[in-house]
């Protein structure tokens, strides 16, 4: 019991930190609009995305995508290679798993990860939604829903 509620205490000061990181940085809208590409250094900002989910390496390395990959790319998540979503407007981003989730995992138990889910979609057409952020020409989504469409 006293390990759950030092989850909460944790997750809470995760989220207090991160409301007053992003004022510190310009805050971020949390109402702009959805499916819009990032600014540099924007902090987190919700989105919803379809696109494929593709195995990251294959995808930059050779542009490997679609059902023919499906089961290299399998291979390669199951390995630790990371994932990415190729959206509908042809831009690429790697998920992630949420970061409160990761920080108190106990604060989560019986609920399914979509980031885990991510894994066994590669190669499908998603709906995913998320909080993406972008430093340095990296984009990357927290991932926190995902649905095959």
């Amino acid at each position: 019991m006293k390990l759950h509620r030092a989850a909460i205490v944790a997750a809470i000061l995760y989220v207090g930190l991160a409301v007053v990181g992003s004022s510190v940085r310009g805050g971020v809208d949390p109402n702009g609009p959805r499916g819009a590409s990032l600014r540099e250094g924007s902090g987190k900002h919700p989105v919803t995305f379809r696109g494929e989910i593709v195995d990251y390496y294959c995808y930059i390395e050779k542009g490997l995508t679609g059902p023919a990959h499906r089961e290299c790319g399998l291979k390669c998540v199951a390995g630790d290679v990371c994932m990415g979503i190729l959206t509908e407007s042809d831009e690429l981003y790697m998920l992630s798993v949420d970061h409160i989730r990761a920080m108190t995992p106990t604060a989560f138990v019986g609920i399914p990860d979509a980031f885990t889910q991510c894994r066994s979609m590669i190669s499908y057409k998603v709906e995913l939604q998320g909080k993406a952020m972008q430093r340095k020409g990296q984009k990357i989504i927290e991932v926190t829903s995902v649905k095959k469409i």
